[in-house]
Order: structure tokens, then sequence, then C-alpha cells
């Protein structure tokens, strides 16, 4: 086992990916920080109280993992 960060990524309150491991915060963080860039996604399903647009929100997590069974960039 080995400590990896888990680049998270969510479009409004949904988790869309949280698959990718990296060996440094660092390189974890500019990807997170160029997903929270990104312009917003229109809500094509929005009513009446619910946001016109969704946005992307990526977050580093400090995780352990088999460095044998998964890929870490």
């Amino acid at each position: 086992m080995t400590h990896a960060f888990l680049l998270i990524v969510y479009l409004g309150q949904q988790i869309i990916a949280q698959d990718m491991y990296f060996n440094d915060i660092d390189r974890c963080k500019y990807f997170a920080e160029r997903l929270n860039k990104q312009p917003p996604v229109p809500n094509r399903t929005a009513g009446e109280d619910v946001p016109k647009n969704r946005y992307y929100v990526a977050v580093c997590e400090p995780r352990k993992v088999n460095s044998k069974t998964q890929l870490i960039y």
C-alpha cells in the first residue's frame, strides 16, 4: 500500500469522476485548478428554484492505494 492523491470531480453535487490517482499533491492540484476554472454547464432540466447552471468542482483527497493494481500518474 502507498499513499496517493485522488482527484474527485463534481458537476453540481454529483460525483462524475473519482478514478485518477497522482503521486504528488502538486500534480493533483494542477488538474483540480484547471477543472475548477471551466465555464458553467447549462442545466437543461432545471425547473423553478433550481440553478440554471452547474459548475465543476474538483478536489484532491489523500488515499491509501495498492500501487500494484491501481494506476498512479
